[in-house]
C-alpha cells in the first residue's frame, strides 16, 4: 500500500454540501476513476479517506486535502487525470503526490473573509485592525463542551481593507488539533466589533463569504 494525497478545490454550489456529503461525492468519484485503493473492512466497506481541516458548510477553499492508500507503487500522474476526469467541474483536482507528513503537523490556515454590510461604518477597517488590541472573549466548542475563551491566542495575523463599502480581511489562524479556530468565530468577533447584528442578515443587510487559502506547517510554509 502506499499513501497518496490529493489537493484540491471546492467552490461554488459545492461549498454548501456537508462535509458527509463530500465525503460521499469524493467515494464516487474515486470509484469511477478506478483507482486500486484501499478500502475499510466490515459489512459495508467503502474507500479508506482522511480529510484535512473540515471547513463549516458555506466555505469555499482552494487548499483542500484528503488521504488514501493505494494498492502498490501510485502513478501519482495516472491518478491526478482520472480524477480530473471524473470530478465536477466546482471540485478541481490541483495535485496528486506521495505525502511526506502527516495532517497532524499541520499548524495554520489562511483565510480571505469579505463582510458586506449596508451600514458598514467608514472606520471598519481601521477598527478591525485593532481588534486583536483588546479581549476576543467568546463562547467557543471545545472537545469538552463549550467553553469561554479568548480567540485572539488563535488569530497569527489579521488585516483588513475596506473597499467600495465592504469589508476583507485577510487572516491566518492556528489550525493544529489542539488550538484550531473555525473562521466563523473570526467572522462574529468582527461583527461584534462594528456592532453589527448577528441576526441582521435580510435582503441588502448583513452577508458574508469564507475562502481558505492556504494550509501551513509550523514554519509558515505551504503544507505538502
Amino acid at each position: 500500500m502506499t499513501p497518496v494525497r490529493v489537493a484540491f478545490s471546492k467552490t461554488g454550489s459545492l461549498s454548501f454540501i456537508s462535509h458527509l456529503d463530500l465525503m460521499r461525492t469524493v467515494s464516487r468519484i474515486l470509484v469511477r476513476a478506478d483507482i486500486g485503493i484501499y478500502y475499510t473492512e466490515g459489512f459495508n466497506p467503502h474507500p479508506k479517506l482522511v480529510f484535512a481541516l473540515p471547513l463549516s458548510v458555506g466555505a469555499e477553499s482552494v487548499s483542500e486535502l484528503f488521504d488514501i492508500k493505494v494498492e502498490g507503487e501510485a502513478d501519482c500522474g495516472l491518478i491526478l487525470s482520472r480524477l480530473r476526469r471524473e470530478a465536477p467541474p466546482e471540485m478541481e483536482i490541483r495535485d496528486v503526490y506521495v505525502p511526506s507528513r502527516k495532517f497532524r503537523d499541520i499548524a495554520f490556515a489562511e483565510y480571505d473573509i469579505a463582510i458586506h454590510h449596508k451600514d458598514m461604518p467608514e472606520d471598519g477597517a481601521e477598527r478591525v485592525n485593532t481588534l486583536t488590541d483588546s479581549p476576543l472573549v467568546l463562547t467557543k466548542k471545545t472537545k469538552s463542551g463549550e467553553a469561554e475563551c479568548d480567540i485572539r491566542e488563535y488569530i497569527a495575523a489579521l488585516t483588513a481593507e475596506l473597499r467600495e463599502g465592504d469589508l476583507y480581511i485577510k487572516t491566518r489562524l492556528s489550525a493544529d488539533a489542539e488550538h484550531y479556530l473555525n473562521p466563523e468565530y473570526v467572522v462574529l468577533a468582527v461583527r461584534r466589533g462594528l456592532g453589527i447584528e448577528e441576526d441582521d442578515i435580510a435582503p441588502g443587510g448583513d452577508t458574508y463569504s469564507i475562502m481558505r487559502t492556504r494550509i501551513l506547517d509550523g514554519a509558515g510554509e505551504d503544507f505538502r
